[in-house]
């Protein structure tokens, strides 16, 4: 859109790791810049990451601000004044936060920046912990444009923070799965996997928000039901917190090559091709890439119920989703893929379809763009 020409958009980021959200926060920088706006990035730590190499990939500027959130008000005060002075020298018109803590900071200081306005863009549905729920709620309410990537993220804003549901825009994240670099007998050969065995796997970093647990439970029937088989899990994401636990209850359940904890993953499209099914047990989610991304991937899921799953997968079959702390059903759907090839073929391409109608009736490239134009033009939707 030629209105976006020659505005300045900075993307505001938790910091230099990378997954799903800031994922999509620099898809959508590339879009708007594709529209004509500058972009530019602002992480909020700098602790080291992949983020600003992956934007450095795709000459995106990169610039991080190691800022403490820890300690009384007057610390936190401090560090919303740098942060301020940080995003004035980057000379916003619009400031585009992405996360908690960077949608909270960014309510409370984007008006003494110079930008004309501001986006809270909510990738989940959970509050921060670093703020009170009564600054959450000031930073929320302060913000002039509220965009929430699923609509069960509109009504979790709408009923624990008090905000009118018809100010918050619903705009799903694009899902842009590039080709893999390897096909699947190269990645299978690679991990010393034979063509015919079942190979599912579970795209999430390791964090307390997921339930690598479960999984690993599950996994352990799987295995003995599949005796023989040599069935393979992998596991897909960076270690945020609880990598050593999850390998050392793998390692008490006696799961051995079974299991293969992979890191973070540059080829993700890869690892699917790999894949026969994904698997994704969580806790709490918005709209999961690691169920969006199998599904544009035409691979089935079987995942934790979670209205962010359930929205995620339009309206799956019973089975496919399962209640949360219950290895032995996910273990039951698990094995019910493994050993039905064409029901796996079946789901996964109507998972292709759910996923395509979805990116068709949403437009998230012409959503966003239509709403910085908006914005830009009246400082809010």
């Amino acid at each position: 859109m030629a209105a976006l020409r020659g505005s300045r958009i900075v993307f505001v980021l938790a910091g230099e790791v990378f997954g799903g959200a800031e994922r999509g926060a620099l898809d959508l920088a590339e879009i708007v810049r594709d529209e004509g706006a500058s972009v530019a990035v602002l992480a909020l730590d700098d602790r080291p990451g992949r983020g600003r190499d992956v934007a450095a990939s795709r000459e995106i500027g990169w610039s991080s601000l190691p800022v403490s959130w820890t300690g009384g008000r007057v610390g936190k005060a401090r560090s919303l004044l740098e942060v301020s002075r940080a995003l004035r020298a980057l000379r916003p018109d619009a400031i585009v936060a992405n996360t908690n803590m960077p949608n909270v900071v960014c309510g409370l200081t984007w008006r003494v920046t110079g930008a004309r306005t501001a986006v809270w863009r909510q990738c989940d549905v959970n509050g921060s912990t670093r703020f009170s729920a009564g600054l959450y709620r000031r930073g929320l309410h302060a913000t002039p444009v509220v965009v929430a990537g699923a609509e069960h993220a509109r009504t979790w804003l709408a009923s624990g923070y008090g905000i009118d549901p018809a100010r918050i825009e619903v705009i799903p994240s694009q899902v842009r799965l590039p080709s893999a670099r390897e096909g699947r007998a190269a990645w299978r050969a690679r991990l010393g996997v034979a063509d015919g065995a079942f190979v599912a796997c579970m795209l999430a970093h390791l964090h307390a928000g997921k339930d690598h647990a479960t999984l690993l439970r599950a996994w352990r029937l799987v295995v003995s039901k599949l005796d023989g088989a040599r069935p393979t899990l992998l596991v897909v994401g960076r270690d945020a917190g609880t990598a050593a636990a999850s390998k050392a209850l793998a390692f008490d359940l006696d799961l051995g090559d079974s299991v293969r904890f992979l890191g973070e993953v540059d080829d993700v499209a890869g690892a699917l091709d790999a894949s026969d099914a994904a698997v994704f047990c969580s806790r709490r989610e918005l709209l999961p890439r690691g169920v969006t991304e199998p599904m544009v991937a035409a691979l089935p899921v079987v995942a934790t119920e979670l209205p962010g799953t359930r929205e995620a997968l339009g309206s799956p079959e019973p089975w496919v989703l399962v209640p949360p702390d219950d290895p032995a059903a996910l273990a039951a759907s698990v094995l019910r893929l493994a050993g039905d090839a064409a029901l796996r073929r079946r789901l996964g391409e109507e998972n292709r379809a759910v996923a395509r109608e979805r990116e068709r009736r949403s437009s998230p490239d012409r959503a966003w763009t239509r709403l910085l134009v908006r914005a830009l033009e009246s400082g809010r939707v």
